[in-house]
């Protein structure tokens, strides 16, 4: 019999004989055609002729499975068990070029971290599990508000471009504190890309590209989770989550639910009564869904609600106008993506379209010198000054376009796209007389060609041309900065990919990129330094900032029964041209302090990256990353000038700030194929170089080298089946357990906030439980 309802039917187990769904199939003839496991496992194909077939087999966790088979009875089936992929060696990643390749294929070197290193690590944002991938440190940059950045190979958070679902809608308003308020429980995987990577995004990535991709549905399933946690003995932290799954049998639809709520309590390290660690209480509702319209056509919808309050300094129980110290934020962020792909029949046509939307609304209090007043005291200069020194900040931000992939021949692609981004912000501090209303248009389109010219050679040639319009008034004290700008950008990438062998890959690129002159994160945030509030005004003269960017690589993978190795090492070399500076400190009349944002003559980060992930056995594994490297101005930087100060000399650098030349990681697990399962991860953090105030009256700073710092991190869990389908998993652990956190913080009312360095959390223990459905 040929054609008619000749059924071919696979069904797709994991090592111990449990169904696995949403595996995608592919059978090749004389056509490819496609199918994807129900939740039972089951895959399968009608109306197939007889004869002989390639399967190829893939599933999120497993590795890739491929084999011959002959097709000769009406009815067919076959059981095949899928190896775990322990090292996510064949994981598909979609950052790199937009289209969904495996990890080791991948022309552009990707890091990736998963769920899972969430989990081990018991990373409660993603904030602190940032810190598990080779390259990467997070930074605390204020004890007052806890403003965390990311440092991608030694440049600072505002180099790199944040992604949510692949669109660069994560503004610099919601960047100032969003590394923290983004729950890991929505995070399903981060997809990292050093240096300026591919066309396709925009020219800002100079230091790296991070995709934060959230939790798909995959098949029915429930989680709901609450962990406790006691800082240092004496301040708690809460967070109560939960995750849901619904899809229907036939795969065409699903959504994922997700939430999230902390609570944490304002902790102060020294006992002067100034926070170190800010209190916060937040949550975080959303979803992702999607409808598979047509085998060919598919539509996502996504959504994102957050809010979040924050507070530092003094007296947390008491008004901010009446602390000595006080940082209060208080953000409301909405955000929703819609997409549509669409895939031609002889699947040599894509095309992909897209809008995304993020508001943001936060309420901001930057003050210091209050008190409480009694019936009959006179207003004094301090009081009106902190009474004033509320604001807030609208921040509107839209991304929409459309990107077309055409596949020429087997061996080359061709990808073309444009895409507008969109950016409004007004952020008003009245009482400190500052204003500043920005609006950012960008206008990209760019084009990617993808050249497979032999087996072992693969090419990525990719050129983007922004047209860039800024419209923005910084108005400061009596200051008005006008910024009008309307220019093209053009930024090449090119990468190459050398499969020297089945195990070993040989990578290398070239990017360019560009800053422009604008207010970016740590422009909209306000520290406070020696008792007065801390402004960035930017430089009348302030140019546009460009990079060109080096990168080669070395990968090699083995995979042999249950143990796996992988081995990435990866030279950079960064070099920026008119790079942004801060400094020249002064002490306005007002008693405010103002900090200037200018260029500076060079500056270059050069250094080698090392991963290492190592599944020795089904029981053991361990992942690994060291950053060696160099940050230097070509000339030394003046900080701090002594003007009319015998004797006091200028404050110069030729070193960038807080950039370690040593740092990096180290996570190990080990599950018996019990019920227990115990891991174990460090963060090692090298010396570097950090500014102090030491002079309040003239803002004079001096420049310390830091102590190095070994945060080494427990934790087990204990996994218990109260029912066939539903199982409990209890966890306890301690964070910081040497307690390595920095022992010599500025303290009192006139401390400098900005003087912090070290790990973000001291020993801290926690216990927690999960139950899964």
């Amino acid at each position: 019999m040929v054609g008619g309802q000749n059924t071919l039917t696979i069904e797709v187990v994991d090592a111990e004989g449990n169904a696995i769904p949403g595996v995608v199939g592919w059978l090749s003839g004389k056509k490819t055609l496609q199918s994807i496991a129900k939740p039972d496992g089951q895959m399968e194909w009608q109306g197939l002729p007889f004869g002989k077939y390639h399967l190829q087999l893939r599933a999120v966790g497993f590795l890739a499975y491929a084999d011959s088979l002959h097709f000769s009875a009406s009815t067919q089936k076959h059981l095949v068990q899928l190896q775990n992929d322990r090292l996510q060696l064949e994981q598909v990643v979609v950052t790199a070029t937009r289209s969904s390749v495996p990890l080791y294929n991948a022309p552009i070197v990707v890091s990736q971290l998963g769920q899972k290193t969430f989990d081990l690590t018991q990373s409660v944002s993603l904030a602190e599990g940032l810190q598990f991938s080779p390259g990467l440190r997070v930074e605390n940059n204020c004890q007052n508000c806890g403003f965390t950045q990311l440092r991608i190979n030694g440049l600072d958070g505002a180099y790199s471009q944040i992604l949510i679902n692949s669109r660069p809608v994560f503004s610099a308003l919601a960047a100032v504190y969003g590394l923290e308020m983004i729950p890991s429980n929505m995070i399903e995987r981060v997809e990292v890309v050093k240096g300026g990577g591919s066309a396709l995004y925009g020219g800002n990535a100079i230091g790296g590209t991070v995709n934060i991709l959230t939790r798909d549905p995959l098949e029915n399933s429930a989680q709901i989770g609450l962990d406790q946690a006691i800082i240092k003995g004496n301040a708690r932290e809460q967070r109560l989550y939960f995750n849901a799954s619904l899809v229907d049998p036939s795969l065409q639809k699903g959504i994922h639910l997700y939430g999230n709520r902390r609570m944490r309590e304002g902790w102060d390290a020294n006992g002067d009564g100034f926070t170190e660690l800010t209190e916060i209480d937040g949550w975080n509702l959303g979803f992702n869904s999607f409808w598979k319209i047509t085998d060919r056509k598919r539509l996502e919808l996504q959504y994102n609600s957050l809010q979040e309050y924050r507070r530092g300094g003094s007296e947390l129980h008491l008004p901010p106008h009446q602390a000595q110290i006080a940082e209060q934020l208080q953000h409301r962020i909405q955000g929703v993506s819609l997409s549509y792909e669409w895939l031609s029949a002889n699947e040599k046509h894509r095309l992909s379209a897209y809008a995304s939307f993020q508001q943001v609304d936060r309420d901001s209090y930057y003050g210091a010198g209050g008190r409480i007043l009694a019936p009959g005291d006179t207003l004094l200069p301090s009081d009106i000054l902190a009474l004033n020194a509320y604001g807030n900040s609208n921040d509107f931000t839209t991304v929409m376009g459309a990107q077309y992939a055409l596949v020429l021949r087997h061996d080359l692609q061709l990808s073309a796209g444009i895409e507008q981004q969109f950016n409004d912000v007004t952020d008003e501090m009245p009482g400190y007389e500052r204003k500043i209303h920005q609006t950012v248009s960008t206008l990209g389109s760019y084009l990617q060609l993808e050249w497979d010219p032999t087996e072992r050679w693969c090419f990525v040639l990719g050129s983007r041309l922004d047209q860039l319009n800024i419209q923005g008034n910084y108005l400061f004290q009596e200051e008005a900065i006008p910024n009008r700008l309307s220019r093209p950008v053009w930024v090449p990438r090119l990468s190459a990919l050398y499969r020297i062998h089945r195990q070993w890959r040989l990578r290398a690129s070239y990017a360019e990129g560009y800053r422009s002159p604008q207010a970016f994160n740590e422009d909209l945030h306000i520290e406070t330094v020696g008792g007065a509030a801390r402004l960035i005004r930017l430089d009348p003269q302030l140019e546009m900032e460009r990079s060109r960017s080096y990168l080669a690589s070395i990968q090699f993978n083995r995979s042999k029964n249950q143990r796996q190795l992988s081995l990435v090492v990866e030279g950079f070399h960064t070099q920026l041209l008119n790079p942004f500076i801060l400094g020249e400190a002064e002490e306005l009349p007002n008693g405010l302090s103002q900090i200037t944002k200018r260029n500076g003559s060079g500056a270059f980060v050069q250094g080698v990256n090392a991963e290492l992930k190592w599944a020795m056995s089904d029981r053991w594994m361990i992942e690994s990353g060291f950053t060696l490297q160099r940050a230097r101005y070509t000339e030394k930087e003046v900080l701090w000038t002594a003007d009319n100060i015998e004797g006091a000399p200028s404050v110069e650098t030729q070193v960038m700030l807080r950039t370690p030349n040593v740092y990096g990681f180290l996570t190990a697990a080990w599950d018996p194929k019990g019920p227990f399962m115990l891991a174990s991860s460090l963060n090692y953090t090298g010396s570097m170089t950090v500014s102090r105030l030491v002079n309040v009256a003239t803002e004079q700073l001096e420049l310390l080298a830091t102590p190095d710092f070994v945060d080494i991190n427990l934790k087990m869990t204990y996994d218990w089946t109260l029912h066939e389908n539903l199982q409990v998993q209890w966890k306890a652990g301690i964070h910081n357990l040497l307690d390595a956190f920095q022992n010599d913080f500025d303290s009192g009312p006139d401390r400098d906030a900005g003087y912090v360095y070290g790990p973000l959390r001291p020993r801290t223990v926690f216990l927690g439980f999960q139950l899964s459905l």
